[in-house]
């Protein structure tokens, strides 16, 4: 079972070491051993909330005697610590779990737990309720429609004739709340599943592998967004053209900072963030500023922090999301300012016929015929347009993945409920 230590042999020892991307603790152990049967939750825990920074594996020497003879190990529990292939530091003996995340420690594997936050809101169930057959079943239900093609991704949550989002397909729902009742997963989790684009079957297999049964998802939207608004990210400093709002993201960087370090923040500096984003907000409302509209729009919505309970301001921050990184998309084909903008301010052209019109409505006609001197006169951007467009799918791709790698980080170093 996943985040379980692997049960290895003395034969796939080898192979197991040769296919790990991380370092690897092997716990050699016998069931007849006293400190070895004190050491197995100990190992079970550490397996369990040390995803993504160690892999752990046990191996039975009453089964495997061959391996104790490999490595000049005389008594059990013995600890191997593979990095590379440099040969293994050992531990003799039994340790407790913070005598465990020391000596890792000292060998520059960190696996201790992350500060403690306090938090807005009450937990009442753990991830799909502890319970590990119902994580399977949706698992396998949802990678079958990835691997069926089923899944694609939208402005939202959607599920119709039995294709739609990636929380959608986990549930055969679109609405948010019955994704949270069936999954015991937050609301706001669901909204990052969508905008992340968990297409194929080996990319829904590896959000499984994160996503797991009893764990504290509360804090995960928060973090994403924290890494989301940094350059790591995109460079989204450089993009914004009001050095006041620039100034405002690192502020509310650096709130987001303290409160995931465990400091505690006043209320008053949150709303203080919302309320100029709001000022800031209400200048942007024009078509060359729909990038600062968009992150201001951002910052005051998570200023305060919502709860993972509020479907539809975590909603309206993934379509801000989504959108933001079209623009993003839009800069790196060589798109100036101007050229983002036409898009708004062609449809403000429309609008404006449209009010001039005696109806004070367009005809299907008169929106042909709009049309049509409006691509003759933009013949230029049109191309320019109907090309980018074509080639979002592909562009899309690295800022998906990126998306996924680090939400499926923050996933699997949660902590326990």
């Amino acid at each position: 079972m996943l985040n379980k230590p692997n049960e290895l042999t003395d034969a796939s020892l080898d192979s197991f070491l040769a296919a790990a991307k991380l370092p690897v603790l092997v716990d050699l152990w016998a069931p007849w051993c006293v400190p070895c049967r004190t050491m197995s939750p100990i190992i079970d825990k550490l397996a369990k909330n040390s995803a993504g920074k160690l892999l752990v594996a046990k191996i039975d020497v009453e089964k495997y005697p061959a391996v104790m003879a490999r490595f000049g190990v005389r008594g059990i529990p013995t600890l191997l610590l593979f990095k590379g292939d440099a040969q293994p530091e050992r531990q003799v003996g039994a340790l407790s779990q913070g005598q465990l995340n020391a000596w890792l420690a000292g060998h520059q594997v960190d696996v201790s737990a992350q500060p403690t936050v306090a938090h807005t809101e009450a937990l009442a169930w753990a991830s799909f309720y502890g319970d590990e057959g119902l994580h399977d079943f949706i698992a396998q239900r949802a990678i079958g429609h990835a691997a069926a093609g089923d899944i694609s991704v939208g402005l939202g949550s959607f599920w119709i004739d039995g294709k739609g989002s990636t929380s959608a397909s986990m549930v055969h729902q679109a609405d948010s709340q019955a994704f949270e009742r069936i999954t015991g997963l937050p609301i706001a989790i669901g909204q990052l599943l969508d905008i992340c684009g968990y297409l194929t079957a080996e990319q829904m297999a590896a959000l499984f592998a994160a996503l797991r049964a009893g764990k504290d998802y509360r804090l995960v939207p928060l973090r994403f967004m924290h890494w989301w608004f940094s350059e790591a990210s995109a460079p989204w400093a450089s993009y914004l053209r009001d050095p006041q709002l620039v100034q405002l993201l690192a502020r509310w960087q650096a709130l987001c900072a303290d409160r995931l370090a465990g400091r505690e923040t006043a209320p008053s500096a949150w709303a203080a963030v919302g309320e100029q984003a709001a000022l800031l907000r209400q200048g942007y409302q024009r078509p060359d500023r729909q990038l600062e509209q968009m992150f201001a729009t951002l910052l005051q919505l998570l200023s305060p922090v919502p709860v993972t309970t509020e479907g539809d301001t975590w909603g309206h921050i993934a379509i801000n999301i989504h959108w933001a990184q079209f623009q993003h998309l839009e800069i790196l084909s060589g798109w100036s300012d101007e050229d983002r903008a036409t898009p708004g301010k062609r449809m403000g052209w429309f609008n404006e016929k449209e009010r001039q019109s005696p109806e004070g409505k367009l005809s299907q006609d008169e929106i042909a015929a709009l049309r049509a001197a409006w691509a003759a006169e933009n013949a230029e951007f049109l191309a320019k347009e109907n090309a980018f467009h074509q080639s979002i799918p592909q562009l899309f791709l690295p800022v998906k993945v990126r998306m996924q790698q680090e939400l499926n980080r923050l996933l699997a170093e949660a902590p326990e409920f």
